[in-house]
């Protein structure tokens, strides 16, 4: 029910069709999740950089994490998706989708990857599991505080991924006191979710 909150933030939910996994994964036996990582290499697997970068500091990876890649691209296929949106960070399973999707005689998507905010911490990426995050149904208040929170070095950051503020009136804003700046990205940050 969140999710949906959220997205409808930002979509037109009445007009949006909603699919859950359950559908296939459901009814999925142990033979069934077998054949669909038939498929599947481990050499391929492992091409994933986050799977590559841990190989190679000899750090275990477990057998369900490469289960989750070939569920997400299983989803691909049974919705037979024209166009899939994620964070740079599922890139791997967007263009592994679409390999799947062409094993299954089906067009492959078109994958739409967009990078991943920073989190209020400046480190780490944004996530609400991590305490790190804006959360797109707090008050308008508590938004606009956790923006003004940010660190300076996250300005920019905002700037262009979570506001359609211009880069050139974003580049002056910075060159000018960060306070200052910081108001002017979260009031359209406020704005975008809660209206002038």
């Amino acid at each position: 029910r969140t999710y949906f909150e959220q997205a409808g933030r930002l979509l037109d939910m009445a007009s949006v069709e909603v699919r859950y996994n359950s559908e296939w994964f459901g009814t999925m036996g142990f033979m069934d999740a077998i054949q669909l990582g038939a498929w599947m290499t481990v050499a391929r697997m492992l091409e994933r950089d986050t799977f590559a970068e841990r190989v190679k500091a000899q750090q275990p990876i477990g057998m369900h994490e490469l289960l989750y890649p070939l569920m997400h691209t299983h989803d691909s296929v049974r919705t037979a998706a024209d166009v899939e949106i994620g964070g740079t960070d599922q890139t791997f399973n967007l263009l592994v989708g679409g390999d799947l999707m062409r094993e299954a005689g089906l067009r492959p998507q078109v994958c739409v990857t967009l990078p991943i905010l920073p989190g209020l911490d400046g480190v780490q990426k944004m996530s609400k599991s991590l305490g790190n995050f804006v959360g797109l149904t707090e008050s308008p208040r508590e938004m606009y505080g956790k923006v003004m929170s940010l660190p300076d070095a996250l300005m920019p950051d905002f700037f262009r991924l979570a506001t359609e503020v211009p880069a050139e009136r974003a580049a002056a804003l910075l060159a000018g006191p960060p306070r200052q700046a910081k108001a002017a990205l979260a009031l359209p940050v406020v704005a975008l979710y809660h209206g002038e």
